[in-house]
């Protein structure tokens, strides 16, 4: 049974690295398009950058990141790391704060 459980292992493995170049592929050749990521349209239609997903997506990366060593760090065990609560409120709080400027956005358009 040891076996089949490494055996599974290496295979998720696989397939993750595997689905992980196929994005970052895409990505250099053009095939997922990353303009516009960090701009917003106001409500005469003109793009400008965008401050809350900039701050939305460095608290996602820098949190990604944090818990990805976390699992890296104890593969040796069976069970995945807590991820501190503060780290969940920092998160959370962006999350709320990019979709609270939506909210204001959608509520009071300025005709």
């Amino acid at each position: 049974m040891p076996a089949l459980a490494t055996a599974a292992r290496w295979e998720i493995g696989i397939l993750l690295v595997g689905l992980m170049v196929v994005v970052v592929y895409k990505i250099f050749t053009g095939g997922i398009s990353l303009s516009g990521l960090l701009t917003a349209q106001d409500s005469k239609g003109n793009l400008s950058f965008s401050p809350a997903r900039a701050q939305m997506l460095m608290a996602t990366v820098f949190t990604a990141l944090y818990y990805l060593i976390q699992v890296i760090e104890s593969s040796a065990t069976d069970s995945l790391p807590p991820l501190p609560a503060t780290l969940v409120g920092i998160l959370g709080g962006s999350q709320a704060i990019y979709l609270g400027g939506k909210a204001r956005s959608l509520l009071f358009k300025s005709k």
